[in-house]
């Protein structure tokens, strides 16, 4: 969990982002699906696990790393360990009609390696939901504007050695950025955008939700729902 004190800590700060998603798949996918995989997610991205078992998939599995794997499992997530940055997913071609690659691609050094990965598991017509945060938020142009490096904190950690996988970010995109990493194998077939919770005073608050609510593109993070050609 990272910058959280507790589970609910981090429940409630992304709890926005989880109704986001869930909205996105309901207008979009009108059925139940057999199998999905949640990448690097360990089954539980953001507390995504239960609803997607619940509405979307019906049977769901998840790649992750370390302690991440066994928590996966616990939950009922047939979750397998992987490094998605370098190795390829143990599964099948075109084994999964739902993809969730939720908060990860922002960690990788090598992104086209998992993208080609996702695109071999999932089905003609399989369903990709990408999201990452969002390199033009309000709070990074403010950043910019007062002077400091918006990626300070992520350019400093990842300038020491041996980074921790999946430890602070990578890569920053916008969501243009991502659209075109999926190339022509996939169909872009819708973008959101959404606030995350942070502990802040009411004010700011409803600054923030305010500004994201009349330009959309200065949330903090994006969603992409994409179709496998």
């Amino acid at each position: 969990m990272g910058m959280h004190a507790s589970r609910e800590d981090y429940q409630r700060f992304h709890a926005t982002r989880r109704k986001t998603m869930i909205a996105l798949l309901r207008k979009h996918v009108s059925h139940v699906l057999e199998r999905g995989l949640d990448v690097g997610g360990g089954g539980d991205v953001a507390g995504l696990g239960r609803p997607l078992q619940e509405n979307f998939v019906t049977r769901l599995y998840a790649v992750d790393q370390g302690e991440d794997v066994e928590a996966g499992r616990a939950r009922g997530v047939q979750t397998e360990p992987c490094d998605i940055d370098r190795e390829p997913l143990p599964f099948a071609n075109e084994f999964f009609d739902l993809v969730l690659f939720a908060s990860v691609i922002e960690h990788l050094y090598n992104p086209r390696f998992a993208l080609d990965e996702i695109e071999r598991v999932l089905r003609p017509g399989g369903w990709l939901v990408l999201e990452a945060p969002n390199a033009v938020s309000l709070g990074r142009r403010l950043d910019a504007l007062a002077g400091r490096n918006p990626f300070r904190w992520f350019n400093e950690y990842n300038a020491l050695r041996d980074k921790a996988p999946m430890e602070y970010c990578s890569v920053f995109y916008t969501a243009e950025e991502a659209e075109s990493l999926l190339g022509e194998s996939f169909e872009i077939v819708a973008r959101r955008y959404a606030m995350h919770n942070p502990p802040i005073n009411p004010l700011k608050a409803l600054l923030r939700s305010t500004a994201a609510a009349l330009t959309p593109r200065l949330s903090d993070c994006f969603f992409i729902l994409a179709r496998h050609r």
